[in-house]
């Protein structure tokens, strides 16, 4: 597989307003979320501490039963039998990488695959502990746009054979859940929860929360379509946002319009949110949903995810490789979210001052901005006024390592020094984002 160790190459940060990973409190929403996209718990051991250092405060983890001996990652999501631990690492092998982690400061989710089986040529008999009954039948087609969630719950995916959720299968499942609670893991993604009846989802979560004594943080795959909203399972637990993921692709791809922003949002503050997961990407999936044609285009939006106050945000494990700015993005997010903690303002909001469709600019109340240019050609003004900011002070990019100051002059506010003293303004290069924390003024000097 393409996913080696050398996916954390890009995750070597060195920022000195933090030097310390903060720690998740017990059920706190995650500050963001790296994605070990199909990589074996021995190799995420190796590097999880420097995702602490970055910011990260929890990791994601492939599903760790037994499944599809299909060396696809798609297999991992193709149950065999829930009572083994194999695939991506044993269950010493698990618990190795939670104690690790948890030295570090961050905590382990485990993705859980609970809808359905593997397709084992279709014999339903070949799963230990379950039998015929604990199966749907028959294996009717889903209708996504019908108007009612029948078939969505009660239909099988494609060949994959549909659970039943007798008290049989619950049983085996809750001992699963209670089996990685026990091996160090933090909490839960379900997988393809909208494919389960809300009433098991609420019953699973409840028994999460009762066996880890509400510290776990959980969230579920909810993949939005004509019959399934967010809004039927988000009182439940977070859910992921597609309704971002489709707005922002919009304005992401090449001839989209960064003046529509803010990007659509599912509207809850504690969604997961992404610029790209593993199902949105083509070379991935064949049937990938709604993905980019450039997919240096979702970096971009996964760097707006990181620049928003709402949101839990997911990275896709290659892109802090393929993105130099994401890992910088997560800084910020760490930042900012510490300064929130000390009662500071950070609320989000959209600057519109320059008329540019390529261009972004994101105040953080006075802690912090966000610039990204999705245009292939640097953007370069030499005058920006920030008077109806909450903008001033002194600001340093996290990645660059350079100064802004944003002064009053005359009862307006300007961009002094964008660098130097030399020059004001706004300058950033093509497919760019830039994060800026506010320091001491003494810093612009």
């Amino acid at each position: 597989m393409f996913f080696g160790k050398s996916l954390v190459g890009s995750l070597l940060v060195s920022v000195s307003l933090v030097t310390v990973p903060v720690k998740a409190l017990a059920a706190e929403q995650p500050i963001a979320i790296f994605h070990a996209f199909n990589q074996p718990y021995k190799d995420v051991e190796t590097f999880v501490c420097t995702l602490g250092t970055q910011g990260y405060s929890h990791l994601q983890i492939s599903p760790t039963q037994k499944s599809n001996p299909s060396s696809e990652w798609w297999a991992r999501y193709q149950p065999v039998d829930y009572s083994v631990i194999e695939g991506l690492g044993s269950a010493e092998d698990l618990s190795k990488l939670t104690q690790k982690a948890h030295g570090c400061g961050v905590k382990v989710i485990a993705d859980v695959v609970f809808n359905h089986m593997a397709d084992i040529n279709g014999d339903i008999t070949k799963f230990p502990g379950l039998s015929p009954s604990d199966f749907t039948t028959p294996r009717c087609g889903i209708d996504y746009g019908d108007q009612n969630r029948n078939t969505e719950v009660n239909c099988w995916l494609g060949s994959l054979p549909d659970l039943k959720f007798t008290d049989n299968v619950k049983k085996l499942q809750k001992a699963h859940l209670k089996k990685l609670l026990s091996l160090g893991i933090d909490g839960f993604r379900f997988d393809a929860a909208k494919h389960m009846p809300q009433n098991v989802m609420q019953e699973y979560i409840d028994y999460v929360n009762q066996e880890s004594q509400g510290k776990a943080w959980n969230y579920l795959e909810v993949i939005s379509d004509g019959d399934t909203k967010a809004e039927d399972y988000n009182g439940i637990a977070a859910v992921t946002d597609f309704v971002l993921y489709n707005s922002m692709k919009t304005m992401f791809t090449f001839g989209g319009d960064l003046r529509s922003m803010p990007a659509n949002a599912v509207n809850a503050p504690r969604s997961v949110t992404f610029g790209t997961n593993h199902d949105t990407i083509r070379k991935l999936n064949s049937q990938a949903i709604n993905p980019y044609d450039d997919i240096t285009d979702s970096y971009l939006a996964t760097a707006y995810v990181l620049a928003r106050k709402d949101g839990t945000p997911l990275v896709f494990n290659e892109d802090n490789l393929n993105a130099p700015y994401i890992p910088f993005g997560v800084k910020f997010r760490q930042i900012i979210t510490q300064r929130e903690k000390e009662g500071k303002n950070v609320n989000e909001n959209i600057l519109k001052v320059f008329n540019s469709p390529t261009v972004l600019l994101m105040e953080r109340g006075a802690e912090g901005f966000f610039v990204e240019n999705k245009g292939a050609g640097k953007f370069d003004i030499p005058t920006l006024d920030l008077t109806l900011s909450r903008l001033e002070g002194c600001y340093r990019e996290l990645r660059n390592n350079f100064t802004v100051a944003i002064e009053n002059r005359s009862g307006k506010k300007f961009v002094t020094r964008w660098g130097t003293p030399k020059r004001g303004g706004l300058e950033i290069q093509g497919r760019d984002a830039l994060y800026f924390i506010r320091e001491p003024f003494d810093q612009c000097k």
